[in-house]
């Protein structure tokens, strides 16, 4: 099979099928706002949108982790024994809060930090300084991270509020 957008996406089970139940009622905006951009991030997979796929792939990597960590402040706060959610934090901040604070309970989720890397790809000077496959390479990596990152999230039972 080659290794197109279309075929790594067909393959991704939970963005086609996204199981969001780790989200608590009280998120039921975050919830919808997730399920409809994975919708429209498995339309740009299926055309071929390498850079569209890549930009919209770590927006929704941010909300996942946004959402996971703000349904999950009292369990961290237990943990850490204090913890507020901050929603004004950036993605780096939310993947270290996520591989410290769930490594142990999810280890194959833990984020590489190349993701914030290729994220930042919406920005012309950071396309600029990269290889010119970079779109093509991060789009790729960045749907199959998403998937196992739905995957593993959706397995956690810690505490939920």
């Amino acid at each position: 099979m080659t290794d197109t957008l279309r075929s790594i996406c067909e393959q991704c089970i939970r963005l086609n099928n996204p199981q969001l139940d780790f989200i608590p009622e009280h998120l039921a905006r975050q919830k919808e706002i997730i399920r409809r951009d994975l919708v429209e991030l498995v339309s740009a997979a299926a055309a071929g949108l390498e850079k569209a796929v890549t930009v919209l792939t770590g927006s929704i990597l941010e909300a996942v982790l946004y959402t996971f960590i703000q349904g999950q402040e009292a369990y961290i706060a237990k943990r850490r024994g204090d913890f507020t959610f901050n929603p004004e934090h950036s993605l780096q901040n939310y993947m270290e809060i996520f591989n410290r604070w769930f490594r142990d309970q999810l280890p194959d989720a833990e984020l590489p930090h190349f993701v914030i890397t290729y994220r930042d790809l919406i920005h012309i000077n950071r396309e600029l300084s990269s290889p010119p496959d970079i779109c093509a390479q991060a789009s790729r990596s960045m749907l199959r991270i998403l998937n196992n990152l739905l995957g593993e999230v959706a397995k956690f039972a810690g505490a939920s509020p």
